[in-house]
């Protein structure tokens, strides 16, 4: 099964790849007509254009090895192997560093040092795929595909995959909508929006996806049992656990975002201009970290009851609610309005969800779990509160500027807003901070 699966997404991956390449010329002329909503002064210099696209048919096979390094991790997840896929991602950062340390030593081998970034991509999406490929043909057995195209397994994984692809695609679609408006306003928004989105993904990957990644097998369980209750309770368990771990990292981001840009961004040709675009794109996108969290696991719900099409429904409302709030708030707030807009559109698309789940196990709510929500929300209240006092005081002991003052500036406060928040929960009798305390402590030991 997974030689004839894996011969069948090589087939779709490469079909992709080959359009992608030969039609990118043909998407970036959707660029033109967007350009009303941009200022005469923000518009996309002819270089820039000659630039981008053939960066984006040389970076765009990325996909058709990263499509098929994420493929070889389901069978490597069945046969309970987790040690490749978890490391093997950081071969693209290693790879981009890599070339990119380099180009430092041949600043003239390209024509423009973005090509650098392309050989990066490549190395590291090659790797990636060659570490999983060998995983795959130890712990499974299936070193080649064997184009069996009309084995059973194939089509019933087709008919499942199909909607489960349109719900997800729906968010990228959203991102890509965003950015497409943003290259119309200039590099500066794009790149704001660029790596503010990187920045809010973190703790959204770490925390949120996580849960939703770790409830699933459980509620499947359940569902197939009929216990619905105990889905409800699981599902219930899991908002608490995302809001107990989103909550703080939401609100951290909000308190300090320009220090925390200019740690991470502020060299080279990133200026202190591109870090105070990038921190307001990124204090709308942070709003909505509760949002991108919560409609992970509230799509679980929907999946462990093999219901993918409700999710698809709301996730496409929510595309065309993107779309009309773009058209309501770039003009006024420019590429911030793109950033309130994915907030907003994640937002709705969560209300949607939670009413249906509801509808279907039962209220997710009840008087423990407001009261929880309530306990967490103060302690990250205090917890801001004890940031922002440290980072004062820090600045007010050292005012210079530099990379390494700022960089203990935000370890410090970072470093003891936390042990606050996890102090308050404490004070406060916070469920979830005794469970994250036994597990730690059981890890350990």
């Amino acid at each position: 099964l997974t030689s004839a699966l894996f011969s069948a997404v090589l087939l779709v991956l490469g079909i992709i790849t080959i359009l992608g390449v030969l039609f990118m010329p043909y998407i970036y002329t959707l660029l033109e007509p967007l350009s009303y909503f941009t200022k005469e002064t923000e518009k996309l210099s002819p270089h820039y254009m000659d630039l981008l696209v053939p960066l984006t048919q040389w970076t765009f096979p990325y996909i058709f090895f990263i499509g098929l390094t994420v493929f070889q991790m389901g069978p490597l997840f069945v046969m309970k192997h987790y040690g490749t896929p978890s490391w093997s991602p950081s071969l693209l950062n290693i790879a981009q560093v890599a070339v990119c340390s380099l180009l430092l030593c041949f600043p003239n081998a390209f024509s423009d040092p973005a090509y650098a970034l392309v050989i990066g991509v490549w190395i590291g999406g090659i790797a990636q795929f060659a570490v999983q490929y060998l995983a795959v043909g130890k712990y499974v057995g299936s070193w080649k595909p064997n184009f069996r195209l009309r084995h059973p397994g194939v089509k019933k994984a087709f008919w499942l995959w199909l909607p489960v692809i349109a719900g997800q695609s729906a968010g990228e679609v959203n991102k890509f909508i965003d950015f497409l408006f943003a290259g119309s306003m200039g590099p500066d928004a794009f790149n704001a929006l660029f790596y503010s989105n990187r920045i809010v993904q973190l703790p959204l990957a770490i925390f949120g996806i996580a849960i939703s990644t770790a409830i699933l097998p459980s509620i499947s369980r359940s569902a197939a049992r009929h216990e619905m209750h105990e889905v409800h309770t699981t599902l219930l368990n899991g908002l608490q656990q995302s809001f107990f771990l989103i909550c703080p990292a939401m609100i951290a981001i909000q308190v300090l975002p320009q220090p925390i840009i200019a740690v991470l961004f502020q060299r080279g040709y990133f200026t202190a201009h591109h870090t105070e675009m990038t921190a307001a794109a990124m204090m709308y996108l942070a709003a909505g970290l509760l949002s991108f969290s919560w409609v992970k696991i509230a799509v679980a719900g929907f999946y462990a009851v093999q219901d993918t099409k409700t999710p698809v429904t709301t996730a496409f409302i929510s595309v065309i609610l993107n779309i009309c709030f773009i058209f309501l708030l770039s003009r006024p707030m420019g590429y911030c309005g793109l950033a309130l807009a994915t907030t907003l559109s994640y937002s709705a698309n969560f209300l949607m969800l939670y009413v249906l789940l509801s509808r279907r196990f039962g209220l997710l709510w009840n008087r423990e779990f407001g009261l929880s929500l309530a306990k967490i929300l103060l302690a990250a209240g205090i917890m801001a509160l004890a940031i922002l006092a440290v980072h004062h005081a820090f600045r007010a002991w050292r005012p210079e500027t530099g990379f390494i003052p700022a960089l203990c500036d935000l370890l410090l406060s970072f470093g003891i807003g936390g042990l606050i928040y996890l102090g308050a929960c404490a004070i406060f009798r916070v469920r979830d901070f005794y469970e994250f305390f036994a597990v730690f402590r059981g890890r350990i030991h």
